[in-house]
């Protein structure tokens, strides 16, 4: 699949100081890129929202159990990743 990156992603994870959460976040961005469609990524999840059809994606440290989401829109065969966030953060706001 195609990625595309927003400015809000890259500024969200300047702030991650969690060494492991990063290496979890580059797997899944991995794993996003590597799959043919969006069936194939795992703990791929939509969103509830009344205007737009958002996806998260769980990201789990494998030290600590900090739960990370990636905010993202799919479209056919394009991710484009948004925010990432803790999950206390999505569940306040969406």
């Amino acid at each position: 699949m195609e990625l595309n990156f927003k400015g809000s992603f890259f500024r969200d994870l300047n702030n991650i100081g969690n060494k492991y959460l990063l290496i979890a976040v580059k797997e899944k961005i991995e794993e996003a890129k590597r799959a043919k469609s969006s069936a194939q990524i795992s703990r791929l999840k939509q969103l509830k929202t009344r205007k737009r059809v958002w996806y998260k994606i769980e990201v789990r440290t494998k030290h600590n159990n900090k739960i990370y989401w990636i905010l993202c829109v799919v479209r056919k065969n394009l991710i484009e990743f948004r925010r990432i966030k803790p999950e206390m953060y999505f569940k306040r706001k969406y």
